[in-house]
C-alpha cells in the first residue's frame, strides 16, 4: 500500500481524488486539512482515510507532519483565493499559497517521495487567440493566479535544487461531483432543480469545461509514471471551449426544459477572454492522457448527481 498524502482534501478536487485512490484499492491516504475545516464531502469515506490538522503555514507543524507520514506520493491541492468573491485577502493568499507551498516543499525535501503533484490554474496564461500551451507567455489575470504561479515557480526549484519529483498540473475549468454550489456549473444544476431563476454574467463569456474523472485520470497516470517529466506543467482541460450560454443550453437539454436564467446579473471579476481553449497535446504524449467526456456526457453525468444529491446542497 503506497501512502498518499493530499493536503486540500476535503474540497471538490481533493474529494474526487481521496475516492479514485480508495477504489484502486492500493493506496493509504492522508488528507491534511486546517483545523475547523468542514468535511461533509468525504463525510462517506471518513473512516477509510487519515485526517491529519496541520496548518500549512506553520512550518514546524508540516515538518513535523511530513516526518510523521513519510508519505511516497503527494498532491498539493490546499490553496486559498480560487473563491474569487469572497477570498480576497492578499496576504492570506501569500501566506497559504506561496509560504505554505514552501513549508510543504521543506518539509519533504529529504523524503524519499516517488510523486508530488501540484495544481496551478490557467488563469496565470497570457491571453491569445489561440488554444493556450504550456510554454506561452504568464499574465495572472489576478492575485489568486499571481500566487499559483509563485508557489508553481518555487517548486520547480526544489526539483532542480532537490530532485523533487514535481509535476505541475494547469487545472482549466474542472467541474463534477461535490463542487461548491456557488460555483457556474452547480449553480445552473441546482438553480433548475429547484425551479429557481438563475442570475449570470454575460452570456457570452467562454471557459475550457473539463469534467472531474478527467482531471482525476490525469493525476493518477502522473502518479504511476513516477520520476518522469520532474519540474514540468501540464495542462488539464478538455481542450474545447464553451460559453456559459452554451452551459445553460446543455443543461436544459439534460432536464428536458427551459431555465428561467437572468444574464447580467452578477460581474465578471476579470477581463474575459474571447478564446480560453487548452492546448493538451502534451500530456497526451507524455501520459497517454487525453478527456474521456465530451461537454454532454459531463453535464448529463454531474447533474444526474446533483438529483441524487441535492440533500448534500441546504438552500441558503
Amino acid at each position: 500500500m503506497k501512502k498518499v498524502l493530499i493536503t486540500g482534501g476535503a474540497g471538490f478536487i481533493g474529494a474526487n481524488l481521496v475516492r479514485r485512490l480508495l477504489s484502486a484499492g492500493e493506496f493509504e491516504v492522508v488528507v491534511i486539512e486546517k483545523e475547523g475545516t468542514n468535511l461533509w464531502r468525504l463525510s462517506d469515506v471518513i473512516d477509510r482515510i487519515t485526517i491529519r490538522y496541520t496548518d500549512l503555514e506553520d512550518a514546524v507543524a508540516v515538518q513535523n507532519a511530513a516526518d510523521e507520514i513519510q508519505p511516497h506520493i503527494v498532491f498539493h491541492l490546499a490553496g486559498y483565493g480560487v473563491y474569487a468573491s469572497v477570498q480576497t485577502d492578499v496576504r492570506t493568499m501569500i501566506r497559504v499559497n506561496i509560504e505554505g507551498t514552501l513549508n510543504l516543499a521543506e518539509a519533504l525535501k529529504n523524503h524519499p517521495i516517488s510523486s508530488f503533484v501540484y495544481t496551478s490554474t490557467s488563469l496565470e496564461y497570457k491571453e491569445k487567440e489561440s488554444k493556450l500551451k504550456e510554454e506561452d507567455a504568464s499574465d495572472p489575470v489576478n492575485f489568486y493566479a499571481l500566487t499559483k504561479s509563485a508557489g508553481g515557480q518555487m517548486l520547480k526549484q526544489f526539483a532542480k535544487a532537490h530532485n523533487l519529483p514535481v509535476v505541475n498540473v494547469r487545472l482549466f475549468t474542472a467541474y463534477g461531483y461535490y463542487e461548491d454550489s456557488k460555483k457556474l456549473i452547480p449553480s445552473i444544476i441546482l438553480h433548475a432543480l429547484r425551479n429557481q431563476p438563475i442570475e449570470l454574467s454575460s452570456p457570452n463569456n467562454v471557459r475550457d469545461f473539463i469534467f472531474i474523472e478527467d482531471v482525476v485520470d490525469l493525476f493518477v497516470r502522473i502518479i504511476t509514471q513516477e520520476r518522469a517529466h520532474r519540474g514540468e506543467m501540464f495542462n488539464a482541460g478538455s481542450g474545447e471551449q464553451h460559453s456559459i450560454q452554451e452551459a445553460v443550453g446543455t443543461v436544459e437539454k439534460v432536464l428536458g426544459r427551459r431555465l428561467d436564467v437572468r444574464y447580467g446579473q452578477r460581474p465578471s471579476y476579470y477581463a474575459e477572454p474571447k478564446v480560453f481553449v487548452a492546448d493538451v497535446a502534451k500530456a497526451k504524449k507524455a501520459f497517454g492522457w487525453e478527456p474521456k467526456h465530451d461537454f454532454v456526457s459531463g453535464i448529463t453525468k454531474t447533474t444526474e448527481w446533483f438529483q441524487k444529491n441535492i440533500h448534500l446542497y441546504p438552500v441558503v
